[in-house]
Order: C-alpha cells, then structure tokens, then sequence
C-alpha cells in the first residue's frame, strides 16, 4: 500500500504522534514523520506541486527572530494584522527540533532538517564552514538571478555560500538599520530573493523574558519595520509580481528556548502579495522547511533530491484548470 495512505490511515486511527500545541493557541493535532520532516496532512488538504507558470517574480523572506504567534496576536502590530487580512496565514507552523537560531534558518532557507545540512551550532564559527545543501540562493545563482540578505546576526552567514548571493549586509542589530538596507536595496535592484532578518523579539525574550511587558513592545518595534519594508514592495514597480513569507526560527519561553516545548517550536506563517489567497486561514500544517520550497515552487525553480519541505500551495490562487 502506498506509505502515504498508509501515514493518513495512521493518522486517523490515532497511530501518529500528536503535537501539543502552545498554551491559547487554537491548533489541530500535527502528526510528523518519524524522521521528524514535513508533517502530513489529513486526507483533503493534502496538494502535490504540479507543472505551473511562476506565480513571482520576486520573494522577499522576512523572518522575526523569537517570534511567538500568541505574543504576535497580544502586540501592538497593525502591520501583521494588514498582511494577515490581505493574505494567508498560519499562527500554528512549526519550526525543526532544534530550534535555535542557525540551525533553523538553514532549514528554512534550505528545506533540509539539521542532519542533512550540517549547522547543529548556534554561533558564527568560520573555521567550521558553511551549509551542507543546496537553498534557495543555490538555485536563484544558477538561475544567473541576484539575491541579498540583510541580518542582524552575523551566524547567519553560514547560511549562504562564498560567492552565492551578490549582497550579504549585516547593518546592525535591530531591525530599524536592517531594514532602511533592506528596504532601500529592493527598491534599486529588485533582487529576485531577497531574506531579511529582525533581531528584535528575541533579543527582547533573552534579555527581559518572553511574553513581558517589553517583549511585546519590541514586536511592536519589528512591526513598524514590517511596514518600511511594505511600503518598499508597494512603492517597488513591481509589487503585483512580489510574494513576501513572514516567519520565524523559533519562539520562547521565561528568557529562553531549547525546542523542548510547543512555546519554542510553534511560530506564524504568513504569505502576503503575487497569488496569495486574501484573508485566509491556512488549515494545513506547516514546517519552517516548507518555506524554502515555496519560493522554490512559487519562482518556478524544481527542487533539489531529498527536499524536507513542501510548497504551502494552501495559500494561493491556483488555477482550476491545473
């Protein structure tokens, strides 16, 4: 019988693991292959990728670093509730189980879990390398396409290959500095992805303690970026043809995060712009490696052999004649 049914039937019979999911967030069991890659979904939700015209031309991926969904739900974000009205969103994605920093943007921006990309550290080491696997850089460098990434945290360095992206800038730590880059080098070159990082929450969680008082009011802080860099997209000249992924590596609990907890692991997704479904819940489930390919997918590149993620094609407009 084919594994995959097999995998539903298990699911349906109670023969898969759920996941619990963090406190106040409204979530449906999440049942994960035992290689703990991208969940299955119940029968009906289920889309295979299929041949398709590119739906961008352009993705920039903003990731919040620390971002918990419920804390992104409590703050003072008009920005992320504009995104979330206009496009399609998760609050119960989940992140890799080793849920600190590097190792989880590698897997977001490559679609591969720890042991196929090798960065199972969490500090900027240059004698130990970089990424193991092909990302989305890989494939927008053999496209003869230009990418940039702009970081508050030089670790993430590891992430992108000597000679892979045309522009990797690290202009400060907060989000405020990130983000003018970021916002500005979009706007004159229209990199066909572009990744954008914010410190800000977690810096924030580490130092006062996730879900405080200060914490929400750093998000706030992100936010405000958030709507530099919406702006950027929609003063760009090419914003119709320009998919944003909002997500995050990980989230929090007191003043810290080990991937331990459903406080740790569960983090928003949202996609906002070229073919996105306008106010829409996503129902199925979502692994940070599922973002890598969908920009794969959504660009119209194939994905590399072995790819952990899937595209998230819950969230757009597909033709029916497919």
């Amino acid at each position: 019988m084919d594994p995959r049914l097999l995998a539903v039937m298990a699911l349906l019979f109670g023969g898969c693991r759920a996941v619990v999911a963090a406190d106040k967030l409204p979530h449906t069991p999440i049942a994960e292959t035992p290689s703990g890659g991208a969940p299955i979904l119940p029968a009906g939700l289920e889309d295979e990728p299929a041949p398709h015209r590119p739906i961008a031309d352009h993705v920039i991926i903003l990731s919040e670093d620390g971002m918990r969904p419920d804390a992104l739900l409590q703050a003072k974000a008009p920005h992320h509730a504009v995104v979330m009205r206009e496009g399609a969103s998760s609050m119960r994605a989940r992140t890799i189980r080793l849920a600190s920093t590097l190792p989880s943007h590698a897997a977001m921006l490559s679609g591969f879990d720890v042991g196929a990309h090798g960065l199972d550290w969490n500090s900027w080491r240059p004698e130990r390398g970089f990424i193991k696997v092909p990302t989305v850089f890989t494939a927008v460098s053999a496209a003869g396409k230009e990418s940039a990434v702009f970081v508050g945290k030089r670790k993430l360095e590891h992430i992108t290959q000597p000679g892979e992206v045309h522009l990797f800038s690290r202009p400060g730590f907060f989000c405020k500095k990130v983000v003018h880059e970021a916002a500005a080098h979009f706007a004159e070159h229209r990199p066909q992805v572009e990744f954008v990082h914010f410190s800000d929450p977690d810096e924030s969680g580490h130092h006062v303690g996730w879900m405080t008082t200060e914490q929400l009011t750093s998000i706030g802080h992100a936010d405000r970026c958030l709507g530099t860099m919406m702006a950027a997209i929609r003063n760009s000249g090419v914003h119709t043809r320009t998919l944003l992924i909002i997500s995050a590596d990980h989230g929090g609990e007191g003043r810290n995060h080990s991937g331990a907890t459903a406080a740790d692991r569960v983090i928003p997704w949202i996609a906002w712009g070229a073919g996105v479904r306008r106010n829409y819940k996503i129902r199925g489930n979502i692994s940070t490696m599922d973002t890598a390919a969908t920009v794969l997918w959504a660009l119209g590149y194939d994905p590399p052999a072995g790819l952990g993620g899937r595209p998230v094609i819950e969230a757009f407009e597909i033709p029916s004649s497919r």
